[in-house]
């Protein structure tokens, strides 16, 4: 038998789990772990069979039709990774009512002037993404606050209805839900239009990172969701949360908060240091402080799962599909190459595109450097030197600190995080809050899915989900 090459990390049971670069994996227990190391001077181990057809091993005889058979597995993975099936992010302006104390996107006043999407623009990216893409075409509606515009959301909509058909597309609108009104509920009733909204906790909680001067934010939130819920259907309003450190300390009224609302999917992240959110003023933690929290958030929805309450988390959802569901690339985050322009276009207010919504997040503190890819009269995508050679630094297989990481295989690269945190693209993978983040998710879910039965049930629903 030989060796062919894997990684592995030790898991908190002790137990380990191995990788190897096709993207198959297992779990052994620290002699077995031993056996297969040198297993040349003792007995095969016990999982023998398995680790031969995942491609750990091979016998002699058959070894280099193994090798060819990783390559191979390889290229599918790399092949998947590379489709271009972009989610379109349209900005129709960067206007906010909300002033939040970590806002990724540097927004600007409710008042302000100059931020708004040229009305004349929206013909030429609705023809864009037309000729770009294939249906079912994802439409999101960023900002800002886009609810400020709601003429040119309708605008947009109509257009797409009209270039790329109706029915051909789905059109989310992330919004804090300040300023839903009865009017914006009749006209998403017959369309295909669905709501992203924040929700950071309970009142306390929430009002103190989403500051709305003018009203109650919470109770703003509260009431949107349920007008959609009551308007438009359970399924119409789903949530996004960012941990602050005031959260921290309190998991269980996030759940709380969620559960109060008849919301049953929490999509849980930090803070990524972007616009406001990489300045001295931000609530900050260490990602140590994020897990203590998220190991007592995932407790808690179990415990609530005992009781016969279905809920599921979806960043957790994310990670282990990417482990257990050979081909799933669709969280653009987890993707090496990295998501730029592959998962994500982004249309933003000035006419300008980019090639995710990081890149417009960057561009607004890095303004000596020109991010994007032309605009909207003029796209670059293709020979586009600055993209090209960012995306060729993504490929985290080649990456120092990630070659030797049991999780590389599942986990993604962020070069625009990258930038902001560090300079440049690749970056010092021990400093990385990207990979300190992912690695200890993929540690923590992989743990508690090999040695807690519960939690196995729990992660391979919502593996399938």
């Amino acid at each position: 038998m030989k060796l062919l090459p894997f990684n592995f990390d030790r898991l908190e049971s002790g137990d380990y789990f191995l990788s190897n670069m096709a993207g198959f994996h297992s779990f052994l227990a620290p002699k077995e772990l031993h056996e297969l190391i040198d297993f040349s001077n003792a007995s095969c181990p016990s999982t023998s069979k398995h680790l031969q057809s995942s491609l750990f091993i091979a016998p002699e005889e058959s070894a280099d039709a193994s090798v060819a058979a990783m390559a191979s597995a390889l290229a599918r993975k790399l092949q998947l990774e590379f489709q271009f099936k972009p989610t379109f992010m349209i900005v129709p302006t960067l206007r906010c009512d909300h002033t939040c104390r970590y806002c990724q996107v540097s927004r600007a006043p409710k008042n302000g002037l100059n931020y708004d999407l040229a009305i004349d623009a929206i013909p030429n990216i609705i023809g864009a993404i037309k000729k770009l893409s294939s249906p079912p075409y994802k439409l999101e509606i960023q900002g800002g606050e886009p609810l400020i515009r709601f003429d040119l959301i309708n605008r947009l909509y109509s257009e797409a209805e009209e270039q790329l058909g109706t029915d051909t597309f789905e059109f989310v609108i992330a919004t804090s839900l300040s300023l839903l009104d009865e009017n914006t509920l009749s006209w998403a009733k017959y369309r295909n239009v669905y709501f992203s909204t924040s929700l950071d906790g309970d009142a306390v909680i929430h009002n103190a990172n989403r500051i709305l001067h003018s009203d109650n934010s919470f109770q703003r939130v509260k009431w949107g969701v349920a007008q959609i819920q009551t308007e438009l259907g359970a399924d119409r309003v789903a949530t996004v949360t960012t941990v602050t450190r005031e959260l921290l300390k309190d998991p269980e009224a996030l759940v709380a908060a969620h559960l109060e609302m008849g919301l049953y999917d929490l999509f849980v992240r930090p803070i990524s240091p972007y616009g406001f959110a990489n300045t001295n003023s931000a609530p900050s933690y260490s990602i140590p402080e994020y897990m203590q929290f998220y190991r007592h958030l995932f407790n808690c929805i179990k415990s609530h799962t005992r009781e016969g309450e279905t809920l599921i988390e979806h960043s957790a959802a994310i990670h282990i599909k990417r482990i257990l569901n050979p081909g799933f690339s669709l969280y653009a985050d987890l993707k090496s190459p990295s998501g730029l322009i592959l998962n994500c276009l982004l249309f933003n207010y000035d006419g300008k595109v980019y090639g995710s919504d990081e890149a417009r997040m960057l561009q607004r503190v890095l303004v000596g450097v020109d991010l994007s890819c032309g605009d909207i009269n003029a796209m670059k995508l293709e020979d586009n030197t600055l993209y090209t050679n960012i995306l060729g630094n993504t490929l985290n297989l080649l990456h120092p600190g990630c070659e030797q990481c049991a999780y590389q295989p599942f986990c993604g690269s962020d070069p625009c995080q990258s930038i902001s945190v560090q300079g440049e693209p690749i970056g010092d993978k021990s400093f990385s809050l990207f990979c300190q983040y992912h690695k200890a998710m993929f540690r923590f879910l992989l743990n508690e899915f090999h040695n807690d039965a519960a939690s196995h049930k729990l992660l391979k629903e919502w593996s399938h989900g």
